[in-house]
């Protein structure tokens, strides 16, 4: 078995976009520091949609791509950061359709590479 397979196997790297609806039932998601490649969507209220970053330590010198291609017809996904516990600024509240960030992890905070936020 090669080590891509291993990482995949283990949860560290994806195969493709990870796809994720987030419901009134399960409307949070902590992502794993495999988790750079998601497309989101939320059926759960306004602003109910929770997804939480990987650590920065678990996720330094990645990339993470999100997006939420239904922001304004179901609910908004709101991105949180795990070390502070509150939305990640600015790029944080996904809430129009195709909204989407690049994020990178320095070690220290996160770095917004690509805002596609409205």
């Amino acid at each position: 078995m090669g080590k891509d397979q291993e990482a995949i196997d283990s949860g560290l790297l994806e195969k493709g976009p990870k796809r994720l609806t987030l419901t009134t039932a399960s409307p949070t998601y902590s992502m794993k520091p495999g988790d750079q490649n998601m497309i989101i969507t939320s059926s759960a209220a306004d602003a109910a949609g929770i997804v939480t970053l990987p650590s920065l330590a678990e996720a330094a010198g990645k990339l993470y791509y999100i997006c939420a291609p239904t922001g304004s017809a179901g609910g908004d996904v709101s991105v949180y950061e795990k070390e502070t516990g509150a939305e990640l600024s600015t790029y944080g509240d996904l809430d129009a359709d195709d909204d989407h960030v690049i994020l990178f992890s320095s070690g220290n905070e996160w770095r917004v590479v690509l805002d596609g936020v409205a």
